[in-house]
C-alpha cells in the first residue's frame, strides 16, 4: 500500500510540475510580473505534516496539498515531524505556518460544542488550546456563546447550523475528508468489543466490555505511538486522554449511542435552568483505597481553575460555584444556561483526588503542578495504574472493587513505530487491539487471516490543514479560500482513502447528523476558481508564476 501510494503521489508530483510549467507560460497571470516589487512577494510556506511511518494519509494528503499550491504560486516547504513535535509546535505553542491534523471522533465530542466553540471561539486561542488557528470573527463568536445557552435541542441546532455557515464562509482550518475507521482485533481470543463512532476500539467501552475466551486475560492494545502525559491538566491529546480516563473517572460519560450516561454520577437532577443537584455514587474508592467523595469533585473544578488547565479550563468556565452538600451530594451553580453542561463538562472532568493533588499544589504551584508528571497516577476508573515504560509498555491493571469491572485482567498497552509494525503484530500474535486506522489494503489481507476480525465504522471526526491566522498570507480569507479550492478532495478519497471515507465541507461531519449542517458542501476542486478568487482580490504574479501579495501590502511575518 505504501509503495502505491508512493509512486501515485510521485506520478502526481510529476503531473503537477508539468502543470506549473505549463502555467509558467501563461502570458494572462505573468503580464506585469518583471515589475513587481520583491517586499510583496509572498514568502516561503512551511507546511508540518506527520511522518509517513505515524500516518501515512495525514503525510500523502499534505504532499498532494503542497503540489496544488505551488501551482497558485506559492513556494511550499513541506516537513515531516514527529507527532509529539508536532502537536508541541501546532497546537501548543502556535508555531506554524499550516500543518495536516485530523481532529478525533471522540465521543464527547458528538455534542457540537467541541467544534462550534472549542476550535474556533476567539477565547480559545492561547497556548495549548484547541482554536489553533486563531479565528477570531465576533458574529461567529456570538453564536458559538448562543448555543451553549440553549436548552431546546432544535433551537440549538439552528443556531449550530449557522454557525457552521460562517465558518464555512470564512474558511478558518480547510476542512478536507472524514476516514472511515477500519480496525481489526484477535477474535480467536477475545470476544464482545464495543467499536463506536468516532474511536472504533479505542472507546472506553471496549475496554469493559471485550472478553477473553482463550487462555491470555490480558489484551494487549497496539497504538503507533506513546501518550505525551500522564498528568491530564497538561494534556492536549487524543490519545493521552483515550488512555487516563480508563485510570480516572467522569462523573458523566458519553455512551456507545452518543448519549451521555449518569457514572460516577448516580443522579443530576436539574433544579432550575443554572442549578444542578449531583448524587455521586457510593461506596467509590480511589486506586489507593481512600473514598471518592463530593469534596473531591469541587476540589477537582477548583484545581482546573487554579493551575488553569489548557484542555479542562473552557469546560468548567461556565461554573460560577460549587457547594457540597453531603458527602456524596453536590450543588453546581452555573453562571447562565450552558446546554451542553451535562455532555461536555460533567463528561470530561476527571475526578482527581484531593489528598494527593492537594499537596503537589501546595508544594510545586499552580505551574509546577501542570508539570508535575504523575508516574504513579491514582485515580478511581476501572484500571489501575501498574507501570508505564515511556516508549516501551504500559499496563493498566483491572479495579476489582470498581462497579462495573472490566472483564479482561489487564491491559498491556504497546507503542508501535509505525502502522506495518502494528499489523505484523496482530497477524504474529504480539497485540490483540489495533488503536489505529488499516490502510484497505491491509484490511484486506488480515481479512484473510484466521482468527482476526475486521471492524469498519464510521468517523464524526475529520481531516483538515490548519492554517496560521496570525500570520501573513493566511490573515485574508481570499488566499485561504483559494488553497482550498486546491485541495483534490475527491482524489485523496479515491487514491489515499480507496473510497472508505467521505469528502467534507463543514466544521461538523457529516456522520454527526443531527448537527451537521447538509447546506454545507465540500468545496470543489478548481483551480481556475483559485486563481480567480486571488486575482480579485489583487493578487499578481511575476513572469516565473511566483505570487506577490496585492499592492499596498507586503510580507509582515518573519521567523
Amino acid at each position: 500500500m505504501k509503495k502505491k501510494l508512493l509512486c501515485t503521489v510521485m506520478l502526481f508530483a510529476i503531473l503537477s510540475a508539468l502543470a506549473i510549467f505549463v502555467g509558467s507560460q501563461t502570458p494572462a497571470i505573468a503580464a506585469k510580473g518583471q515589475s513587481l516589487p520583491p517586499e510583496r512577494k509572498v514568502r516561503e510556506i512551511e507546511l508540518y505534516v506527520t511522518t509517513p511511518d505515524y500516518d501515512p494519509i495525514r503525510y500523502e494528503f499534505g504532499l498532494m496539498a503542497a503540489e496544488e499550491w505551488k501551482k497558485l504560486g506559492f513556494d511550499i516547504k513541506v516537513t515531516p515531524l514527529a507527532w509529539n513535535r508536532l502537536s508541541e509546535l501546532g497546537i501548543n505553542q502556535k508555531d506554524f505556518d499550516a500543518f495536516t491534523l485530523a481532529w478525533a471522533g471522540r465521543a464527547e465530542r458528538i455534542d457540537p460544542d467541541h467544534f462550534v466553540y472549542m476550535t474556533l471561539h476567539s477565547s480559545q486561542a492561547g497556548i495549548g488550546q484547541y482554536n489553533i488557528v486563531g479565528y477570531n470573527n465576533p458574529e461567529y463568536d456570538k453564536l458559538a456563546e448562543e448555543q451553549r445557552r440553549i436548552g431546546d435541542l432544535e433551537k440549538r441546532r439552528e443556531i449550530v447550523w449557522k454557525a457552521q455557515e460562517i465558518a464555512a464562509e470564512d474558511q478558518p482550518y480547510l476542512v478536507i475528508a472524514s476516514r472511515n475507521w477500519i480496525v481489526a482485533y484477535d477474535s480467536a481470543n477475545f470476544k464482545n468489543p464495543t467499536p463506536m463512532m468516532g474511536e472504533a476500539l479505542n472507546s472506553f467501552w471496549n475496554w469493559l466490555s471485550i472478553e477473553p475466551v482463550g487462555n491470555s486475560k490480558e489484551v494487549v492494545w497496539g497504538y503507533p505511538s506513546d501518550i505525551n502525559t500522564m498528568n491530564p491538566l497538561a494534556s492536549t491529546a487524543t490519545h493521552d486522554f483515550q488512555t487516563t480516563r480508563l485510570i480516572y473517572d467522569r462523573l458523566v460519560r458519553i455512551g456507545p449511542d452518543g448519549k451521555p450516561r449518569n457514572w460516577a454520577a448516580e443522579s443530576i437532577t436539574q433544579i432550575d435552568d443554572t442549578t444542578y443537584e449531583l448524587k455521586l455514587r457510593p461506596g467509590m474508592k480511589f486506586h489507593d483505597g481512600e473514598p471518592v467523595k463530593a469534596s473531591d469533585v469541587k476540589f477537582s473544578v477548583d484545581l482546573v481553575r487554579k493551575t488553569e488547565s489548557p484542555y479542562f479550563l473552557g469546560l468548567i468556565k461556565p461554573i460560577a460555584e460549587v457547594e457540597i452538600k453531603d458527602d456524596l451530594t453536590l450543588i453546581f451553580k452555573l453562571q447562565e444556561p450552558f446546554a451542553p453542561f451535562i455532555a461536555n463538562s460533567l463528561g470530561q472532568l476527571y475526578i482527581f483526588p484531593e489528598h494527593i493533588w492537594s499537596k503537589i499544589l501546595e508544594e510545586r504551584g499552580p505551574k509546577g503542578t501542570l508539570e508535575w508528571d504523575n508516574a504513579q497516577a491514582i485515580g478511581s476508573g476501572p484500571f489501575k495504574l501498574g507501570y508505564w515504560r515511556r516508549d516501551e509498555e504500559m499496563k493498566l491493571v483491572r479495579n476489582d472493587d470498581y462497579f462495573q469491572p472490566a472483564k479482561v485482567d489487564a491491559i498491556i498497552k504497546i507503542p508501535y513505530a509505525n502502522v506495518q509494525g502494528l499489523v505484523a503484530g496482530l497477524t504474529t500474535g504480539e497485540i490483540d487491539v489495533l488503536g489505529w486506522w488499516l490502510e484497505p489494503m491491509q484490511a484486506d489481507k488480515l481479512k484473510d487471516v484466521e482468527g482476526i476480525s475486521v471492524i469498519e465504522v464510521p468517523d464524526h471526526g475529520y481531516y483538515h490543514i490548519n492554517v496560521n491566522m496570525r500570520r501573513t498570507p493566511f490573515d485574508d480569507k481570499a488566499v485561504r479560500f483559494a488553497l482550498s479550492y486546491a485541495i483534490p478532495r475527491q482524489k485523496i478519497i479515491d487514491i489515499l482513502l480507496e473510497g472508505h471515507g467521505t469528502k467534507e465541507g463543514s466544521i461538523i461531519a457529516s456522520a454527526n447528523s443531527f448537527w451537521h449542517n447538509p447546506a454545507i458542501k465540500p468545496l470543489p476542486y478548481d483551480l481556475d476558481k483559485a486563481r480567480q478568487i486571488l486575482k480579485e482580490a489583487g493578487y499578481e504574479w511575476d513572469a516565473k508564476g511566483k505570487i506577490y501579495y496585492p499592492e499596498g501590502k507586503v510580507e509582515s511575518f518573519k521567523k
